[in-house]
């Protein structure tokens, strides 16, 4: 039994030498600190990018609560800069239909819109590189961060980083949102940006929207040829001065204007529209918008209420749009058009039942100089 008593010994001796409770326990805390230091950093991390998505989110609410694309681009700089607190917010701008139709008056030299936030033009070429057939934003260093900066106010030289978000969607290319920091860290290279990128992704399907919106208006509103209320909406105008006078007692009078210019002039130089186009800015230069109503009725006539215009004023104008018409001749190349006018008057009276009345009666004295040759406006 002592052989087996000293193995017993030995094996004894050495489970003491391996397992030492005091060094077990200190490695136990050790490890246990360092999970629970693993475990606050995730929490902490996962706090914080809840917040960001929070800031985004509520940011992404403002997106489509109007179609003014002029109104919700300010806001939105001014609710980026509040959240997330860039030195420099800058909605760079290249689509020129975008730029026509919200921000006309827009250029390099104008002011912030806010203290560090700018809405600016863009060069399309330059906004077609960036983005460079993708949507992913990308975050620029001080080397290379030169090259947009030459198309940045003056006091943005100070940015040593900064994130390119492109604004781009169906292929199309709106620009860029340009965030920008004085310090060199704020914005890494390694940083994630799918928050960014879907904030991009967003921003440009609302000016996407906000552009169809705008087209889909004017097609309802406007002639597209001569820009022009359209043939639906001037009948809408005189229907609601039709009321308007009814409700007031006051006169209303219509004119029917028709270009008479010969088919054969139409034919021959193949210049129908452009001869109606100029006759539309004649008309419109001389009529004055806030007394009167103009719209193209029909493929070479135009309509004009008049609110508040007796029978015998109105038939005044005519002989005057006469003269402004015939003296302003179509040239183009080594042709010169002249163009004839034949109106009729339309007005308010006792035994007028609908708005259609007034046209009717324009319209008849219109086919009566047209069936006299010896009638004549002018």
């Amino acid at each position: 039994m002592k052989p087996f008593a000293s193995v017993t010994r030995i094996q004894k001796t050495k489970i003491k030498k391996k397992s030492n409770p005091s060094d077990s326990l200190v490695q136990i805390r050790e490890e246990n600190e360092a999970l629970r230091l693993q475990l606050q950093y995730v929490a902490e991390t996962a706090a914080e990018n809840e917040k960001i998505w929070r800031h985004f989110a509520e940011i992404e609410r403002i997106l489509f609560r109007t179609r003014e694309l002029n109104q919700l681009a300010e806001e939105l700089l001014k609710e980026i800069k509040s959240r997330f607190q860039p030195d420099q917010a800058i909605l760079l701008l290249c689509h020129p239909d975008l730029l026509e139709r919200f921000f006309p008056d827009i250029s390099n030299e104008s002011e912030p819109i806010g203290e560090g936030a700018w809405i600016l033009p863009f060069p399309m070429e330059m906004g077609s590189s960036l983005c460079s057939g993708t949507s992913k934003p990308f975050l620029l260093s001080p080397d290379n961060i030169e090259g947009l900066l030459r198309f940045l106010p003056e006091v943005v030289s100070s940015t040593r980083s900064g994130v390119f978000i492109p604004l781009r969607v169906h292929q199309i290319v709106f620009g860029g949102l340009f965030l920008g920091s004085t310090d060199a860290e704020r914005y890494r290279p390694k940083d994630g940006t799918d928050l960014l990128e879907q904030l991009g992704m967003k921003i440009a399907l609302c000016m996407d929207n906000c552009l169809a919106y705008e087209r889909v208006k004017e097609f309802s509103v406007q002639d597209p040829l001569t820009g022009l209320l359209n043939y639906f909406q001037i009948q809408i105008v005189l229907e609601r001065e039709f009321r308007k006078a009814r409700r007031r007692n006051a006169p209303l009078s219509v004119l029917i204007i028709h270009l008479d210019f010969g088919h054969e002039i139409h034919e021959h130089f193949n210049m129908g529209n452009a001869l109606i186009k100029h006759a539309a800015g004649l008309l419109q230069e001389t009529l004055p918008a806030d007394e009167s109503f103009l719209g193209r009725y029909g493929n070479d006539e135009f309509v004009v209420v008049l609110p508040g215009v007796q029978e015998e004023e109105a038939r005044e104008v005519i002989p005057y749009l006469f003269k402004i018409i015939r003296k302003s001749p179509f040239r183009h190349e080594n042709a010169v058009i002249l163009l004839k006018t034949l109106m009729g008057v339309g007005a308010l009276s006792a035994e007028t039942e609908r708005p259609q009345d007034l046209l009717d009666a324009a319209y008849t004295e219109l086919y009566r100089i047209k069936l006299s040759p010896f009638e004549s406006n002018g």
